[in-house]
C-alpha cells in the first residue's frame, strides 16, 4: 500500500467522528463563533477542508516522519482519546499544535516508537507505544536523560495493553525546554503473582510497617532515542506582569505574574514575610471575556513551592492559549494554610493526646507493636469520596532526629469522614512530633484582572 492509499484508508476511517472527539468538535464550534483571530480554527469549510488534506497529502508523501507518523496510528482518534484528561492537551491537538517524530526502535522483539510530542516553552509531553507479541501489557520504566534535564518527570500509565499510546510528561521551573536531548528508558511486564502459594499470615498494621524494599526492574529491552523539537513549538509562551497585593484571611500574598503556555498557564505568587501562616493550597479558577473557565490541573502537577519555606507559589491551571481571550481574571476562592507555629505538632503515643491537630482531623488510636508504632486520624472529607494526604512523610523524636515513613493507608466511606492509617516503622519512643501538611482552610471570594 502507498501512501495515497494509506491516506485514502485514513480519510475513510475519520469520517466516523470517534466519541472522544464529540465535545472536541462543539468546543471548536463555539471557539470559531466568538473569535475570528483564531489563527487555525477546529471547524473549517469544505474549500478550507480540501486544501487542508492537499497539504496532507503532500506531507504523506514528502515528509517520512509525518508519513511515518501517519502510516502507524491515527492523528485525530488516538492522540484525542491519549489526552481527553486535559482540555489543554485537547486544545493543542485541535490547533494541530503537535509535532511528529516517528522514531522506531526494535530490540529482543519488542518495538518502542515515539509518535508526537506537544512541546512549549515549559512543559514536554513525550507520546510513545510499546507493541510486541507474547505480552499482556507492556511498561515504560522511569526515562533517564543525556544531558541531564533539570525537571519533574511524570512517568506512563501502567499496565496497559501493547500499542497503548503511552506519554511522559516533563515539567520544567526556573529553566526551559532545550533543544533536544537523548532519552533512555526501560521496558517491563507486569506478571500477575501466584496468589495460590502458602505465605504467613500477617496483620495490615504489621504489613504496614515492613520496610520497603526497591527491587531492580527486570527490563525486557532497553531503548535510547535522540530527541530534537521544532523552536516553532519551544518558543511558545507569554508572561503577563500583574504584581497586584491583596489579602486573604488576615494574610497578605501578591499575584506577581501569570505565564500562559498552550499546554498549562502558571499563576505566580509571593507572600509577606510578616504572615502568620505558609500559604499550601488555592482554590480558584480563570475566566475569560466570553465566560470561559479554565480550571486547575487535574491530574499532574499542580503547584510548585518555594525553595526556602513550606509555601507554594506558583499554581496550575487549564491554558487559554487557543480561545484567543483578549481578557482575563482570576478568581480567588478559597485557601489551605499551614501556621508557622503548627510546623510540628508534638504527639503522646501513651497518653494518645495531640497539643494541637489541623483542621476537621481527630487522634483515633496509636497502637505500639514490634515493628513501631500504628496511628490512626479520623478526617473530614472536602469533597465526597474525596481522601487527601493529611501528614508529610518525615517524623523526629524528642531530640529532633528524622525518621521516614515510606506507607500511608485511607479508607473512605459514606460518612463524610476518611481514616488516614501513619505508621511509624521502627519507632519506639512515646513522644514523636509529627509535621501536617496543612492547619485550615478558608472560604472567600477575589477578583484580580490579569489582562
Amino acid at each position: 500500500m502507498n501512501r495515497n492509499e494509506e491516506y485514502n484508508a485514513l480519510l475513510a476511517e475519520l469520517e466516523q467522528t470517534p466519541e472522544e472527539l464529540e465535545n472536541t468538535v462543539e468546543r471548536a464550534m463555539k471557539r470559531l463563533n466568538t473569535s475570528q483571530k483564531k489563527r487555525r480554527a477546529g471547524v473549517v469549510s469544505c474549500a478550507g477542508l480540501a486544501a487542508c488534506f492537499a497539504c496532507f497529502v503532500l506531507l504523506v508523501n514528502l515528509s517520512v516522519p509525518f508519513a511515518r507518523a501517519c502510516g502507524s496510528i491515527p492523528v485525530l482518534r488516538e492522540l484525542a482519546k491519549a489526552v481527553s484528561w486535559s482540555p489543554s492537551l485537547s486544545a493543542a491537538v485541535e490547533n494541530e499544535y503537535v509535532q511528529p517524530i516517528g522514531k522506531s526502535q526494535t530490540v529482543n522483539g519488542i518495538t518502542a516508537t515515539i509518535e508526537y510530542v506537544i512541546v512549549d516553552q515549559k512543559q514536554l509531553h513525550i507520546f510513545f507505544t510499546l507493541k510486541g507479541g507474547g505480552y499482556d501489557n507492556l511498561n515504560a520504566g522511569m526515562p533517564r536523560y543525556e544531558p541531564e534535564q533539570i525537571c519533574s518527570t511524570i512517568g506512563s500509565s501502567w499496565n496497559q495493553p501493547p500499542g497503548t499510546l503511552l506519554d511522559f510528561t516533563l515539567d520544567y521551573g526556573e529553566s526551559n525546554v532545550p533543544d533536544g536531548f537523548t532519552i533512555t528508558f526501560g521496558v517491563t511486564t507486569y506478571v500477575e503473582p501466584d496468589w495460590s502459594a502458602e505465605a504467613p499470615v500477617q496483620s495490615y498494621e504489621d504489613e504496614m510497617l515492613e520496610p520497603v524494599e526497591e527491587e531492580e526492574p527486570d527490563y525486557l529491552a532497553e531503548f535510547t532515542f535522540d530527541l530534537e523539537f521544532d523552536p516553532e513549538f519551544t518558543a511558545k509562551g507569554e508572561l503577563v506582569p500583574v504584581n497586584q497585593t491583596f489579602d486573604l484571611d488576615g494574610q497578605s500574598l501578591t499575584l506577581t505574574e501569570v505565564e500562559v503556555y498552550p499546554t498549562h498557564v502558571r499563576v505566580n505568587v509571593a507572600d509577606d514575610p510578616d504572615n502568620t501562616a505558609w500559604l499550601k493550597g488555592l482554590t480558584f479558577y480563570l475566566e475569560n471575556e466570553d465566560g470561559e473557565r479554565f480550571e486547575p490541573i487535574s491530574n499532574g502537577i499542580s503547584a510548585t513551592g518555594g525553595e526556602d519555606s513550606p509555601a507554594y507559589v506558583s499554581f496550575r491551571l487549564e491554558s487559554p492559549y487557543f480561545a484567543d481571550s483578549q481578557h482575563l481574571t482570576f478568581h480567588v476562592t478559597g485557601a489551605e494554610w499551614l501556621d508557622k507555629d503548627m510546623e510540628r505538632l508534638r504527639v503522646d503515643l501513651t497518653a494518645r493526646t495531640a497539643e494541637r491537630l489541623p483542621e476537621g482531623v481527630s487522634f483515633q488510636s496509636a497502637e505500639k507493636r514490634d515493628g513501631g508504632w500504628v496511628l490512626t486520624f479520623r478526617v473530614k472529607q472536602r469533597k465526597e469520596h474525596h481522601s487527601f494526604q493529611v501528614w508529610n512523610s518525615t517524623f523526629y523524636d524528642e531530640a529532633g532526629n528524622p525518621y521516614e515513613a515510606s506507607r500511608r493507608g485511607t479508607t473512605t466511606d459514606d460518612s463524610g469522614y476518611f481514616e488516614e492509617m501513619l505508621p511509624l516503622p521502627g519507632y519506639q519512643e512515646d513522644v514523636v512530633w509529627l509535621q501536617p501538611t496543612y492547619s485550615h482552610t478558608t472560604t472567600e471570594s477575589i477578583l484580580i484582572p490579569i489582562k
